[in-house]
């Protein structure tokens, strides 16, 4: 390894084994320019691709003659602060000729695996066939870090983890951030000596190297402790994450030492990386198939509305949600009154549990617990075998305020603890010092008390449904209560036509101005344009500042969609993170125009916690004979070419031709 100047005209520090690799001694290579040591070329491409960069794109390569043979090295290069790193490793192994072919066999293999379980197992079983690794693993994180083995292939010498839990202390948080940074942590051999810098400080900057974003990097001793004390001589951990959220780890153990070829690791990076998306292409598809059961559920709630069916009766209808949401009961509270079904509370018990969210959940969104007795609710109700509970409000300007309450019961889960020991310190050197664990015996832990959890898109189609279940309700209440006929109509004008969150038009009445403008087309030739919007990494907002930051983002940005509009133009919120604009009388151009207005006037302002917010829009133009669902489609699809093409921009339907 080497560090340069930032002009890459001085060597400033060398590892002390550069003579073993490079037939330069350290006093040598501290008095050669970069140039004549590291060749002009490399030096070149450091220079122009590390411009206002971190880290250069792609592997440089250097060739040398030592002891009279030709050997080639492939290296990378960062920056830290004033100086620029340049780490060297010599490719050996397995040549590119027999490598890539390999590769593409896996990858082609992966692609066409349709569940998740087999595409892990394919997965470490390519690996190990590439590394030789005697324990290949991927093991996933749960809610609290903790990392459970759910795929290895291993050899007959290895000790078997599947199914073994990890505790999170053992990748603890600041180890995790790192692997935001930099994906890859190779230990080719735990038993080798650290290799000291030449000098040890920098004489122009004595701050130590940052070597996060390396591969050569020394290792914690307590993490060599911990995996001598695991048996392992080398490991290789690969993170598993889409773009915020770390999921799981891949993790390579050698029973002794493997040294790895650059190839042969940048190969495994390329098969984790292609696994990875494979796999959240297979949890998008289950999810897609989930909403799609969450929809027809929902026609049913609207085919209820018609026929103004008491939302009490409806329910006690509806053994079908039960299995919708993996739910043990099911309750609806209702102007003082609880309907429920499946095993659900006594009413005077559903009753408190309704009376403490409406003190204490002032939100619109949903309320959850998997744990129900670590949280204040447990003491204000007899909860009995309930562990958990999702609960939708449902304000109908009613008091006490009705309540949706999905409840499920306890799920026994043991975990297999791979020697769970929490984290332990000793006092050193005048410091706190964090031990590695000492022992990988696998013992049992029974966790009681607790329902299996409330996923993201459980939550949101609660909220979608409860939204629907609102209407039925208020709608039921315009038929029987005439003596509130006026209010309860102004209550369903307003959450027929109003989003209750941006005070734009919902879905329901937005798709009613599309349909009049279709007919004005068919009649006068009048020209429209529909503009579909989307709010880059919405998710990310609301896991980063929660529901509350992301709500006032959408509640911000529909006011500059507001004022960004013509008077005769239409908005609506299309549902979730998305919107509608209706451009009446406007052709393709006019409406590229306003969009592309509209993405600068969002990406100019600054959405206090959230910062920046960027839209990807798609623009469409009604042509005679389209249906509704035909013109918004098309804006679909442009919106998501959008998204592909990299977020931040408009794209007209006009472009997906080409």
């Amino acid at each position: 390894m080497l560090s340069l100047d930032l002009e890459q005209n001085t060597v400033l520090q060398v590892s002390a084994n550069i003579e073993q690799w490079l037939e330069v001694s350290v006093e040598q290579a501290l008095q050669m320019t970069p140039v004549s040591l590291l060749g002009d070329p490399l030096i070149k491409r450091v220079r122009q691709g590390l411009q206002h960069k971190e880290r250069l794109q792609g592997r440089v390569s250097l060739t040398r003659q030592r002891g009279g043979r030709r050997c080639r090295f492939s290296g990378i290069v960062y920056r830290h602060r004033q100086r620029v790193v340049v780490e060297l490793e010599q490719i050996a192994g397995m040549s590119e000729r027999r490598l890539l072919p390999a590769v593409n066999e896996w990858l082609n293999g992966l692609a066409e695996t349709n569940t998740e379980e087999a595409l892990l197992q394919l997965l470490v079983t390519a690996v190990r066939s590439l590394t030789g690794h005697d324990r290949v693993m991927v093991y996933q994180f749960d809610a609290d870090w903790n990392g459970t083995v759910v795929a290895e292939s291993r050899s007959q010498a290895a000790e078997s983890y599947l199914g073994h839990s990890f505790p999170a202390s053992d990748i603890p948080p600041q180890v995790r951030a790192k692997y935001q940074k930099n994906t890859v942590r190779s230990i080719p051999d735990a038993t080798a000596d650290r290799v000291p810098l030449v000098p040890a400080q920098d004489a122009r900057d004595p701050t130590p190297l940052d070597l996060s974003l390396g591969i050569l990097r020394a290792v914690a001793p307590s993490h060599l402790d911990y995996t001598r004390n695991m048996g392992v001589k080398a490991t290789l951990s690969v993170a598993m994450q889409d773009q915020q959220h770390l999921w799981g780890l891949l993790a390579c153990h050698g029973l002794e030492p493997a040294p790895l070829s650059p190839l042969v690791r940048d190969e495994v990076c390329t098969l984790v990386h292609m696994a990875t998306q494979r796999l959240f292409l297979l949890k998008a598809r289950a999810e897609t198939l989930y909403l799609q059961r969450v929809h027809d559920c929902r026609e049913r709630l609207a085919e209820a509305q018609m026929n103004l069916l008491d939302p009490g009766l409806l329910l006690l209808q509806s053994q079908e949600w039960l299995e919708l949401f993996n739910a043990s009961g099911l309750a609806l509270l209702k102007n003082g009154a609880a309907y429920s079904i499946g095993q659900a509370l006594p009413q005077a018990e559903l009753l408190k549990i309704g009376a403490w969210l409406s003190q204490h959940h002032n939100s619109t969104g949903v309320w959850s617990s998997q744990h129900l007795a670590g949280t204040p609710l447990a003491a204000a109700c007899d909860l009995g075998e309930v562990c958990g509970l999702l609960a939708v409000p449902l304000p109908v300007d009613a008091i006490p305020q009705n309540w949706l309450l999905l409840l499920r019961g306890e799920r026994l889960k043991s975990y297999r603890w791979a020697g769970w020991l929490q984290a332990q310190s000793y006092y050193d050197q005048g410091r706190y010092q964090l031990s590695a664990k000492r022992s990988f015996d696998a013992w049992v832990e029974l966790v009681r008390d607790q329902s299996e959890p409330w996923l993201p898109h459980e939550q949101k189609a609660a909220q979608d449904i409860g939204d629907d279940l609102r209407v039925t309700i208020l709608m039921r209440a315009i038929s029987t209560l005439n003596e509130r006929l006026t209010k309860a109509n102004r209550s369903l004008e307003e959450l027929a036509c109003t989003d209750a969150l941006t005070q734009v038009w919902n879905r329901y009445r937005i798709e009613q101005a599309i349909e009049r403008d279709i007919q004005l087309g068919e009649q006068l030739g009048q020209p429209s344009v529909l503009l579909l919007l989307d709010v880059d990494f919405f998710k990310s907002i609301n896991d980063q500042y929660g529901h509350e930051v992301g709500d006032a983002v959408l509640v911000t940005l529909a006011d500059i969609l507001r004022h960004s509009l013509r008077e005769t133009d239409s908005l609506g919120r299309w549902g979730g993170e998305e919107f509608v604009i209706l451009a009446s009388g406007c052709s393709l151009s006019d409406g590229q125009a306003l969009a592309e207005r509209i993405r600068t006037a969002v990406s100019d302002m600054q959405f206090d916690q959230a910062g920046t917010v960027t839209l990807s829009i798609g623009v469409s133009q009604w042509q005679p004979g389209d249906q509704r669902s035909q013109w918004v489609d098309r804006a679909d699809q442009a919106m998501y070419a959008a998204k592909q093409g990299g977020r931040n921009r408009v794209v007209i339907e006009a472009a997906l031709d080409v």
